[in-house]
């Protein structure tokens, strides 16, 4: 039987002028059984403060100061407060960040799919984006301006070739899906994909779009992903630092898929990354590989381009 009860997971950092909103908006859920866990990655403004004010009057908040054992950055955060989530045994997680809004409805709408198919491992939504407060609609027929793209026949397949609108923010997870895996915190960029993407490849997913706009994600110039810590390096290291991590993991499995080994390829050719054609070569030269005309093609059209680049 499940429970009916949501872990909101919400990291922050710096967001001091912004988070109150953010907060109001989980607070005025219709879904009105869940906790919300605030893990802060040692602010240096008077979030600290926002915070304990807010939650002073509503015992479904909590705060936690990241602790030192945990390394700086979005990341470790977030995995900071998936311990905390181990630790309570709870049954379903949502990820959320601390300058986004949630749409009433957010909660009780993408948790009625688990009651009908408790195989779910997670239940995704639509968003809009937004830069100021007042300009959010929370009508769904004018919300939905018909950009945002949720539903799938292989999730892992639309992700991962940008035809897939996902975030975290998004989904409602059912933790045992998420049991064994972690943020990666050598990333400061792309980390939310990386995470998503090995997911996926490693295990067989059952989801459920519900298609509504349910989050407002907030752009604005102190954005993370919009500051990358005022180092642009940061963006370059992380994209490669994950690229060539989920290579690997392709890899080690048992029949990569064809369409993600043609994009390595492809990003071989662009960026002249001679060690992903020699471990992709690799792998096709393998003899189970010879019986598969599409994979022996690839590995046709690799050892023809090496013979031209000579």
């Amino acid at each position: 039987m499940l429970s009916n009860k949501v872990l909101i997971l919400l990291a922050t950092y710096n967001r001091a002028h912004l988070i109150e909103e953010t907060l109001v908006s989980i607070q005025n859920q219709t879904h009105t059984n869940f906790a919300c866990l605030i893990t802060d990655d040692n602010s240096t403004d008077d979030t600290e403060n926002v915070v304990k004010s807010f939650i002073k009057n509503d015992k479904r908040f909590e705060y936690f100061k990241k602790p030192s054992t945990y390394p700086q950055g979005l990341s470790a955060t977030r995995n900071f407060g998936l311990d905390l989530a181990e630790k309570r045994n709870t049954e379903f997680i949502q990820f959320f960040d601390d300058d986004d809004i949630m749409h009433p409805q957010k909660l009780e709408l993408q948790m009625k799919p688990f009651y009908e198919n408790p195989d779910l491992d997670l239940t995704i939504c639509m968003y809009r984006k937004f830069h100021e407060l007042d300009t959010i609609e929370f009508d769904f027929k004018k919300a939905d301006n018909k950009t945002c793209e949720i539903v799938s026949k292989n999730i892992l397949k639309s992700f991962y070739l940008n035809q897939l609108n996902l975030n975290s923010p998004g989904p409602i997870w059912k933790r045992q899906s998420l049991a064994n895996h972690r943020f990666d915190e050598s990333l400061y960029y792309a980390e939310e994909r990386e995470f998503y993407l090995r997911i996926f490849l490693l295990k067989s997913i059952s989801y459920f779009p519900v298609k509504k706009i349910l989050f407002w994600y907030r752009k604005h110039p102190m954005a993370i992903t919009s500051n990358l810590y005022l180092n642009p390096k940061i963006k370059i290291e992380s994209e490669k630092r994950f690229q060539d991590g989920f290579l690997k993991l392709v890899l080690r499995q048992r029949r990569p898929p064809f369409y993600i080994l043609k994009s390595y390829i492809q990003i071989a050719f662009k960026n002249n990354r001679s060690d992903y054609l020699s471990q992709i070569q690799n792998h096709l030269a393998k003899p189970k590989n010879f019986l598969l005309p599409k994979r022996f093609t690839l590995l046709v059209y690799i050892l023809l381009f090496q013979l031209v680049k000579r």
